[in-house]
């Protein structure tokens, strides 16, 4: 027993043991560390800091899902007519000095901006690193890879909050920019070392980005599998995204300080970090990888609703309660993304990893143009409370249609 788990530990950082590999996953821990240090101090700056509420919120999370939308796929199509490693290279040291732009945003209006064009870079960003991971690794070391880079963001969230309570005490509301551009700025140097990966000959020479958009959406509809995972993906995010920026406003109405709402966050990393551990170490969900992010999808329905339960008052607001909530939504997340992240891998050729991954990302933070103003004209009816019951009831009602519908088509696949 003890050398089967040594062999699935063997199994789950094997990625690791690339050094290529290695630069690439240090980058990444960066990049996301200052990914939530700006989460962080974007929602108490604006909540905290300057007194606004659910739509100022709203402005925040359509600044940040509009790029997504509208800049990653158009110049996504594009980027495999440039050096990959550049382009990452590039990518960070921009954010950097967008970072450090947002030190100096004096009005609601001005840091929407540099929100947006900082998002407008990840969003090409992620698809390039996406491209970089079925370029470095192995396809039986895909599904650890998948793993290992959802836990790099997940750990991040364990990090980045704790980090940035501490640094809006100890420097003020700006300093966790500042921190997050230097971080930006060491992930360049460290990306600077990785070699460049091979480009294949029929996408150096792409036509316009709508036609690479187009074939992409056709290599999709091609694989059941991908396009079923994509439009659940697209849905499940949708009602995320109703909610989740919420959550300040729920910490505030319950009597949270911003420490004790780093901690909230902090807790939904915990358990993302548990989720992508297990994961990696067990191979079960590699089979039929909907069948989990559906499963995962009807759990965290139950907790967004309780989440609501208690921020209505019906449960005792103890912190040890939503400590343990988030903890049990972080580890279902992780068991949605990290399935998908695989499926992405397996069901994408190298010709088209790039242009599918821009499309899918933008079909999930689609979402983000509509569902937090319809959370937050939500919540000013029937408070932050009543918007986490009903989507989470609604969560739930969707993933388990949609687990009906799998469970059905694997039973076709079985008689056949």
């Amino acid at each position: 027993m003890e050398s089967v788990i040594k062999n699935k530990k063997q199994a789950f950082w094997s990625p690791l043991q690339r050094p290529q590999f290695r630069r690439l996953f240090i980058g990444q821990l960066l990049s996301d560390l200052a990914n939530w240090l700006d989460f962080v101090a974007l929602g108490t700056l604006l909540v905290y800091g300057w007194g606004q509420g659910s739509l100022a919120l709203a402005a925040l999370s359509v600044s940040m899902g509009l790029p997504w939308v509208i800049v990653g796929p158009l110049l996504s199509a594009r980027c495999s007519q440039f050096s990959g490693r550049r382009l990452l290279i590039l990518c960070d040291i921009l954010r950097a000095f967008l970072l450090l732009g947002l030190i100096w945003s004096d009005s609601l209006a001005i840091l929407l901006l540099f929100v947006f064009l900082k998002m407008s870079v990840s969003s090409v960003f992620d698809p390039i690193r996406q491209h970089a991971v079925k370029n470095l690794t192995e396809p039986d070391q895909w599904a650890q890879s998948s793993s290992l880079s959802q836990l790099s963001v997940n750990l991040m969230k364990i990090v980045g909050p704790m980090a940035g309570g501490g640094l809006l005490a100890l420097w003020g509301d700006r300093s966790p920019f500042l921190i997050g551009a230097c971080c930006y700025a060491i992930s360049a140097l460290v990306l600077f070392g990785l070699r460049e990966w091979s480009v294949p000959s029929e996408t150096k020479n792409e036509g316009k980005s709508k036609s690479v958009i187009h074939e992409a959406w056709q290599h999709v509809t091609l694989h059941p599998e991908l396009k079923a995972g994509i439009i659940y993906s697209a849905l499940l995010f949708f009602l995320i995204f109703v909610y989740d920026g919420l959550f300040v406003m729920v910490a505030k109405e319950a009597g949270m300080d911003e420490s004790q709402f780093g901690l909230i966050i902090g807790s939904v990393g915990i358990g993302s970090v548990l989720g992508a551990l297990a994961a990696g170490q067990w191979n079960g969900w590699q089979q039929h990888p909907l069948s989990s992010m559906t499963l995962a999808g009807m759990v965290t329905g139950v907790l967004v609703g309780a989440v609501g339960v208690g921020a209505l008052g019906w449960f005792p607001n103890e912190l040890g309660f939503w400590v343990m909530i988030c903890i049990l939504l972080g580890a279902c997340g992780a068991f949605s993304l990290v399935p998908f992240g695989y499926l992405l891998q397996k069901e994408t050729t190298d010709q088209t990893i790039v242009p599918v991954s821009a499309l899918s990302n933008a079909l999930q933070t689609g979402s983000m143009l509509i569902a937090p103003i319809l959370g937050a004209f939500a919540a000013e009816w029937i408070r932050a409370g009543g918007v986490f019951l009903i989507v989470g009831c609604l969560t739930s009602l969707m993933a388990g249609i949609y687990r009906l519908r799998v469970q059905r088509t694997l039973k076709k696949r079985e008689l056949l």
